[in-house]
């Protein structure tokens, strides 16, 4: 006869738990763990000051489309989004995704859904199942002084295309959040401003070599970014008879602002501004 092994309730609950946590750690649902990783210990600083737990959701026909979370910086102007559409009746949802890199150009039955960036950068959307249900994650970066016109709050749109309104195709869009965490400092030619995200750099001067270098307290190096090697993005805009020019860069892994301390461009020592 065989022995009954009885386990404690109590045991079972934390197996349990555990299961959950370890679950959601891999998720690429979580928008840090598709982008970032391996900044763990970085991104549970930052969380309460930059990431927003979303639920906005736009139902359109059996489609739920719903922004899950998102991660905006307004003075860097970058942004991140997990978006995730489901089918009502549980059906998997269409998708014309890149099987190289997957990234998404359409979603729907017959490629109904597109999006449209209504501000100029880079905008990249991947994509991938969990189940029937598809999860899109987004990147952005506004690259220059148009944000100055724009709704960056609505800059992100979902065109229906099996839908018009007065001869367009009928829009939708989600209210997105730019929360305001940067260090900002000056140069005799510029400001730049540095967030966890990434940096940019505003000034009316074209420069044929930049290298921006940020360091700690100890005046060790954290980060070092150059145009030479294609680690600065460059453009340029007339806006009331001045040109501005923007360097951008978005960071690999998250940047903890508080370990920054000083900020260098080609060795000239920048002025951090309270």
């Amino acid at each position: 006869m065989k022995k009954k092994i009885i386990i404690p309730l109590s045991i079972i609950v934390i197996v349990f738990l555990v299961a959950n946590i370890v679950t959601y750690a891999y998720s690429n649902e979580n928008l840090f763990e598709f982008f970032f990783a391996d900044n763990n210990a970085v991104q549970k600083k930052i969380t309460n000051n930059l990431l927003t737990r979303e639920n906005q959701k736009i139902e359109i026909d059996n489609y739920i489309i719903n922004l899950k979370e998102s991660l905006c910086e307004k003075k860097t102007q970058l942004g991140y989004l997990v978006i995730s559409v489901s089918d009502k009746n549980g059906n998997k949802v269409d998708a014309d995704i890149d099987k190289k890199n997957n990234t998404i150009k359409s979603f729907g039955e017959d490629n109904r859904f597109t999006f449209e960036y209504e501000a100029t950068g880079t905008f990249t959307k991947y994509a991938e199942y969990k189940g029937n249900k598809l999860y899109i994650y987004v990147s952005f970066e506004i690259n220059n002084e148009i944000w100055q016109d724009t709704d960056l709050n609505k800059c992100i749109k979902i065109t229906d295309t099996a839908k018009r309104i007065n001869k367009k195709y009928k829009q939708y869009n989600f209210d997105l959040k730019f929360a305001e965490n940067c260090k900002k400092f000056k140069s005799k030619d510029g400001v730049l401003y540095l967030s966890p995200l990434g940096l940019r750099y505003v000034t009316n001067n074209t420069m044929d070599e930049l290298v921006i270098t940020i360091k700690d307290e100890n005046d060790k190096t954290v980060n070092s970014l150059s145009n030479s090697d294609n680690m600065l993005s460059e453009s340029g805009k007339r806006y009331k008879d001045i040109t501005k020019v923007q360097y951008a860069a978005e960071f690999d892994e998250l940047l903890d602002l508080k370990k920054v301390y000083n900020i260098y461009i080609n060795e000239n020592k920048l002025e951090e501004v309270k």
